[in-house]
């Protein structure tokens, strides 16, 4: 059984080793730009009789692509950024007729992938969607609290990054597109437009090392799936904040260069896309940067059982990119093995059994410790009711 892997970043490289110490795959191939990079890591790998191998491949040529899913049980797309590659990749999948995982986290693109899945139906393919850290991660253990509960009514997710883990440029210019202006948030049965890193700052609470921190809404996918997914909810957001605090102001301005300046840079006397310029610049700066390399995520979940108000709260600390590239590799597993068997493009909360997906990640992997509690809670309690934005799309 073959599993196609598009990318070898760091999160790619995460999925890689993953899918090759725990996957039920007995050939890999890495789809990139990079062989010559993707062989190096390929050559680290020992221990099991896995085929291995690299192809040099555009992800934006569908059927180049396509050619190459060929044959494979799944794909984990890890090619970023998606704001460029994720629907492209999905359009090959759809012509492969192979199924798909992607680690998509721009919200703009959530509701192109969202469109196509009836196509992926009449394929008869599974789209797992946004199956990272955040989203992804989250979303399975927002499932977990739900499932505690009768009823749902108001969500939260929550993360915060280190500035010292930033990944590549791929995820550098995600920020910088999908972080830096507009978002949305789900109130009152309504998507509520935002801005990223300003709007809706509230102190929470993450586990150790990384504490207490500000976090703002951000222009993240988790709002639209979960909305789609529990419809009788009432409130869904995602808040963020990175480590130190200054990344977010830093996030913001160059969105604005970038969004403002529609023509090449002249920088040291040479034109530069802005794009460009801001992401090696972001990561410059973050990598200057000197705090731990924790991050954490956090979800809460409140609604009724036995007719009483009650909460439900996980949360895990540890590092993003790595949080990232695994999840998509367990999806994976969980895909070429028969253990998920719905069609279409299939949001994780949705489709993956919560217990059995989180068992994968922390506790046979290891990944980090999961805390979690759950309690009755007054009458009328609410964390939404003191932030409603105006703004309506």
């Amino acid at each position: 059984m073959k599993v196609l892997v598009l990318g070898c970043g760091e999160m790619g490289e995460t999925a890689i080793q993953d899918l090759y110490e725990f996957g039920p795959f007995d050939e890999i191939v890495v789809g990139t730009r990079s062989v010559a990079h993707a062989r190096g890591v390929l050559g680290r790998l020992n221990g099991r009789p896995v085929r291995v191998s690299a192809e040099e491949i555009d992800v934006k040529s569908e059927a180049a692509l396509a050619g190459l899913m060929a044959g494979s049980a799944v794909v984990v797309n890890c090619a970023g950024p998606n704001y460029q590659n994720e629907v492209p990749v999905a359009r090959a999948a759809l012509r492969a007729k192979v199924n798909l995982v992607d680690i998509n986290d721009d919200y703009e693109t959530t509701y192109e992938m969202l469109a196509l899945d009836g196509e992926a139906k009449a394929a008869g393919i599974a789209v797992l969607l946004g199956l990272g850290a955040s989203p992804g991660v989250n979303n399975v253990l927002v499932r977990a609290a739900a499932d505690q509960l009768e009823t749902v009514d108001e969500i939260h997710t929550a993360w915060v990054m280190s500035a010292t883990d930033p990944g590549g440029p791929a995820l550098s210019k995600h920020l910088i597109h999908s972080l830096s202006g507009r978002a949305l948030t789900f109130q009152d049965g309504e998507m509520i437009e935002v801005q990223s890193f300003v709007d809706g700052r509230e102190r929470i609470a993450f586990p150790a090392p990384v504490g207490e921190q500000d976090v703002f809404h951000i222009g993240h996918p988790e709002p639209i799936t979960l909305a789609r997914t529990f419809p009788d909810i009432r409130y869904a957001d995602d808040k963020a904040t990175f480590v130190p605090a200054s990344v977010n102001d830093l996030i913001v301005d160059l969105g604005r260069l970038v969004r403002e300046s529609p023509e090449p840079l002249r920088v040291d006397g040479r034109l530069v896309d802005p794009m460009e310029f801001a992401a090696h610049y972001l990561q410059r700066r973050c990598r200057g940067t000197r705090v731990p390399k924790d991050g954490a995520l956090r979800v809460e979940v409140l609604g009724q059982r036995d007719g009483r108000p009650r909460r439900v709260v996980f949360s895990t600390a540890g590092r993003l990119t790595q949080g990232t590239g695994i999840p998509a590799a367990v999806g994976a597993a969980m895909l070429a093995t028969g253990r998920i068997e719905s069609t279409g493009v299939l949001c994780p909360e949705a489709a993956i059994e919560a217990h059995e997906f989180l068992y994968e990640l922390f506790t046979r992997r290891d990944v980090a410790k999961l805390n979690g509690w759950a309690e009755d809670v007054p009458q009328g309690v609410s964390r939404a009711a003191a932030e409603r934005v105006n703004v309506r799309v």
